[in-house]
């Protein structure tokens, strides 16, 4: 269900600063006390975040992962995707486990992740999105079921400067409703990778992330296309519950020019390729 206020305790890890300086050194002695929770031996789950050039987020998605409660033994990796900022700096402040990875792009950061991790189970998530306390138990419930390749679940936008919460809760509404007709037959698109979850050995098992995608031409980024190779060892699960709905920066739909133009451009893209809804998926033909 889509919340149309913003919970307080996504506010609470909603840092605001301009740069590392501002950031008042309690916060970060408080948030590297509790981060250590994550340096474990022999982890259940290994928790993989991407940055690139993410000095004025990733502080926040930092304070609320290590909110994280769980049973299971869990460590964090940052793959630093060759930030030419003070992302570093704050990891290694924070003494945050990372990888460098220094092949530019997404998927390189992501797939140095995955070959950096101990865990059994792999959570995938971003530096510039909040997550809540309880994130970490479902995913690793579901992926228990071995006919379960992947898990995924919703989100919704942090409001900036230029946006309210009520007019982001509208545009998620309509997003969730297309979103749920791409389950019969698309599923593997829903997948947004700050927020999903499969097993390392399955991952490896279909070759990692594609690098060599060209998203203009296959419509799939590289988290939707891991999806659709899993789905050839199992099913996809999405998790249909608020304690894994991440809250993310709204900051990919202003630099797209405005909530207005998002909307339209994704009515647009839905309607040029609605015959994907009715054909079946690849992944069983």
């Amino acid at each position: 269900m889509v919340s149309f206020i913003t919970p307080s305790w996504v506010k609470e890890h909603n840092i605001q600063y301009e740069s590392l300086d501002h950031v008042p050194s309690g916060t970060i002695e408080q948030i590297r006390d509790a981060l250590k929770k994550f340096n474990v031996e022999n982890p259940e789950v290994s928790i993989v975040v991407p940055a690139y050039n993410e000095e004025k987020d990733i502080l926040k998605a930092l304070s609320s992962l290590s909110r994280i409660k769980t049973k299971y033994r869990t460590e964090l990796i940052v793959s630093n995707n060759n930030s030419k900022d003070r992302t570093q700096e704050i990891l290694d402040r924070l003494e945050v486990k990372s990888v460098f990875a220094a092949n530019q792009g997404i998927s390189y950061a992501r797939q140095a992740g995955l070959e950096a991790a101990k865990g059994k189970y792999i959570l995938n998530a971003d530096s510039d999105s909040i997550y809540p306390e309880t994130w970490v138990e479902p995913y690793i419930d579901v992926l228990k079921d071995p006919s379960v390749s992947c898990a995924y679940g919703t989100y919704s936008f942090i409001p900036g400067e230029n946006n309210n919460r009520l007019c982001l809760a509208a545009y998620e509404t309509i997003a969730r409703t297309m979103f749920m007709l791409k389950r019969k037959n698309r599923e593997c698109v829903n997948v947004m990778g700050f927020n999903f979850a499969y097993r390392k050995d399955d991952a490896m098992q279909i070759g990692g992330f594609d690098h060599n995608l060209q998203r203009k031409i296959t419509g799939r980024s590289e988290d939707g296309w891991m999806a659709l190779c899993l789905m050839k060892l199992g099913k996809i699960q999405l998790l249909e519950t608020p304690k894994v709905t991440v809250w993310t920066s709204d900051r990919r739909l202003m630099e797209d020019g405005g909530l207005g133009q998002a909307f339209t451009r994704r009515v647009k893209k839905e309607i040029s390729r609605i015959g994907i809804y009715f054909k079946p998926s690849p992944a069983n033909q």
